[in-house]
């Protein structure tokens, strides 16, 4: 199945290790970072206490809905706020730093995945923060096409 025939009803529940996770990007600040070639680990950083990070399954979704879906999520956040783009993990990448990660669609985003913290990036705020400094560093950032 390629990108362009998903469609809510076939999109898989199971994400193969290959698979491309996008952390959607609604800060210029750090979309300039990503530009020249270093994805901020703040992309990858929740609230302390936070156990899960939403993603968007990029290898499964059509690009324009995609794009649309985070552009509801950033003027829901904030009016003002643009989307730029993702910082995109593998889920290999994301098991092999001790991760897990599971689908987890929502009506408004059939493509919504979550990478679920290992238990000691749960624990401590400098935990967290190295486990986000991991993530960002097995990610490459991809503009808004």
């Amino acid at each position: 199945m390629s990108a362009t025939d998903a469609n809510p009803t076939t999109i898989p529940s199971f994400i193969s290790a290959w698979e491309e996770l996008g952390r959607g990007i609604f800060s210029s600040r750090q979309s300039n970072q990503a530009d020249k070639g270093r994805v901020p680990y703040q992309v990858f950083l929740e609230r302390i206490g936070e156990r899960k990070i939403s993603v968007d399954r990029l290898t499964c979704a059509p690009p324009a809905e995609v794009i649309s879906i985070a552009e509801r999520v950033g003027t829901r956040r904030d009016p003002l706020r643009n989307f730029y783009g993702w910082a995109v993990v593998a889920k290999e990448s994301v098991e092999q730093l001790g991760g897990l990660v599971k689908a987890s669609p929502l009506s408004c985003n059939p493509y919504h995945a979550d990478i679920v913290l290992p238990d000691a990036a749960v624990e401590s705020e400098e935990a967290q923060r190295q486990y986000a400094a991991r993530l960002a560093g097995a990610s490459e950032w991809r503009p808004r096409p």
